[in-house]
């Protein structure tokens, strides 16, 4: 892993005025890196990615992409990310391990 600097552009302040810092540098980012993809959970950011052209994935996206090739264990992953807090819908969960069976 490596920590980059993220210039700041004319694309930096337009979406800085919509999203924290963190979401911000990571399209600028993929955007001046042409990026595959960009990890992305809070829907704003994902909005606002997507209105840049880029492809975005979550958390539980990745973790999909991991149980589909049984690296890891979905439940197990999604339950662990519920006790700490992060918020899962009952629809989210039921679909995500049911995308697994299929």
């Amino acid at each position: 892993m490596s920590i980059v600097e993220v210039e700041r552009s004319n694309l930096f302040v337009e979406i800085f005025h919509e999203l924290d810092l963190g979401e911000t540098a990571a399209i600028c980012y993929a955007v001046e890196h042409d990026a595959d993809l960009v990890l992305l959970d809070e829907r704003d950011g994902r909005r606002v990615a997507r209105r840049h052209g880029l492809e975005v994935t979550g958390v539980i996206g990745i973790l999909l992409r991991g149980a589909k090739t049984d690296e890891v264990d979905l439940e197990h992953e999604l339950d662990a990310l519920r006790e700490v807090g992060f918020w899962i819908s009952d629809d989210l969960y039921s679909r995500a391990l049911s995308e697994v069976d299929e």
